[in-house]
C-alpha cells in the first residue's frame, strides 16, 4: 500500500512537471498589456519601454503599453491588482505604492499579498532642483534662503507619500526647515511646473530632468539617491552633504496574486535578460538610469523590510498612519 503511495506520489510529480514546463511553453498565445503607473515620458515609462523591446523578443509576443498616472503610483498598481492572474495583465510598481502609501491611506489591494513580485529592474535616481536662473547656485545657499524665509517656499514632488515627499520632509525636519509640498501627478508634471515657476523646487528622477538639466534650464543642488549623476558629475549626494540616510527606491514589475510560477519565471528570466542587455544599459545611461536586477523573491522581501522601516519612521515626520 505505502508503494503505492509512494508511485503515485511520483507520477502525480512528473505530471506537475510537465504541466508547468507546457505551461511556461505555450506563454504568452497574445499581446500582454502593460500597465505603466506613471505618466508618459517619466522614468517608469521610458525604462518600461526601453527594457520592454528586449523581452517582447525573447516572448514572441508584444506588449500593450497603457499609462496609469496618479494618486503617488497606486492607480496604475490597483488596476494590476484586479487582473487575471494569468500572465497577460502585469505592471510597473513603485516602492512607495506597496511600502508607504499604503500605511497612510486605504488602497484597494493589499501591498504585501496582493501581488506576484517578477522582477526588481531599475533603482531610482534622485536629485533636488531648480529652475536655471533660480538665485541659488548651491545646496547651501538654498537652505540658507528656507531658514530665511520660513514657510514661503514651496517643492513639488510625485505624490503625497512617495520617497520624493518624504525624502523632503526628512531633510525639513533634520534642518529645521519650513516649506511647503506641492504633488504632482508624475515626474514630468512636477518639471514642467519647476520651469513654469509654480514651485520653487522639486525631488525628482533624472529622466524626467535630464534634457532640461542638460540645456540649463534646471539646476540640480543636491543628488539624494546614493551616487552622483553622471549628467552633473559636480553635484554632491546627500552622504556627502553630511545626511546619514539616502532616497531609495525601486522600480518593479509585477503581476496580480495568483500568477502560475512557471510564468512568473519565465517573465523574471525575460526581464533579468533586458536589465543585462548591452543596448539597454547604454540607451538608460544617457538618461542616467542605470538598471540593476533584483530577482522577485528577494524583492518581495526588501518590499515587506521596507515597510517596517517606514511604519516606524512615518509617525517621526509627523504623517499620521491611517486607522
Amino acid at each position: 500500500m505505502k508503494r503505492s503511495i509512494v508511485m503515485l506520489c511520483i507520477v502525480a510529480g512528473i505530471l506537475g512537471l510537465a504541466v508547468n514546463s507546457a505551461m511556461a511553453d505555450n506563454y504568452p498565445q497574445k499581446p500582454v498589456k502593460f500597465v505603466i503607473n506613471f505618466n508618459a515620458g517619466g522614468t517608469s515609462d521610458v525604462a518600461a519601454r526601453v527594457m520592454g523591446n528586449i523581452v517582447e523578443k525573447a516572448l514572441g509576443q508584444s506588449f500593450v503599453y497603457m499609462n496609469r498616472p496618479g494618486a503617488g503610483g497606486t492607480l496604475g498598481v490597483s488596476e494590476v491588482s484586479r487582473a487575471r492572474p494569468d500572465g497577460y495583465t502585469i505592471g510597473t510598481c513603485n516602492m512607495p505604492a506597496l511600502s508607504i502609501i499604503p500605511q497612510m491611506r486605504e488602497v484597494p489591494y493589499d501591498p504585501l499579498n496582493g501581488f506576484t513580485h517578477i522582477a526588481a529592474i531599475l533603482p531610482y535616481e534622485y536629485g533636488v532642483v531648480v529652475k536655471g536662473d533660480a538665485p541659488w547656485q548651491t545646496w547651501e545657499e538654498f537652505v540658507e534662503y528656507l531658514k530665511a524665509n520660513p514657510g514661503e517656499a514651496t517643492y513639488g514632488s510625485v505624490g503625497t507619500g512617495t520617497t520624493n515627499h518624504l525624502a523632503m520632509a526628512r531633510i525639513a525636519r533634520e534642518l529645521g526647515l519650513d516649506w511647503k509640498h506641492v504633488p504632482f501627478e508624475g515626474g514630468v508634471k512636477a518639471t514642467a511646473a519647476l520651469l513654469g515657476g509654480h514651485v520653487d523646487a522639486i525631488n525628482n528622477t533624472t529622466a524626467s530632468m535630464i534634457s532640461s538639466i542638460r540645456a540649463g534650464q534646471l539646476r540640480v543642488l543636491m543628488v539624494t539617491s546614493e551616487g552622483r549623476f553622471s549628467a552633473t558629475p559636480d553635484v554632491p549626494t546627500m552622504a556627502e552633504k553630511g545626511f546619514g540616510f539616502s532616497q531609495i527606491s525601486y522600480m518593479s514589475i509585477i503581476g496580480p496574486a495568483g500568477m502560475p510560477e512557471p510564468i512568473r519565471a519565465k517573465l523574471e528570466k525575460a526581464f533579468k535578460a533586458a536589465v543585462e542587455d548591452p543596448t539597454v544599459k547604454a540607451d538608460l545611461a544617457k538618461l542616467d538610469m542605470n538598471p540593476k536586477f533584483v530577482s522577485g523573491k528577494d524583492y518581495q522581501a526588501l518590499v515587506s523590510r521596507m515597510s517596517e522601516e517606514w511604519g516606524a519612521l512615518l509617525p517621526e515626520l509627523g504623517v499620521p498612519l491611517k486607522k
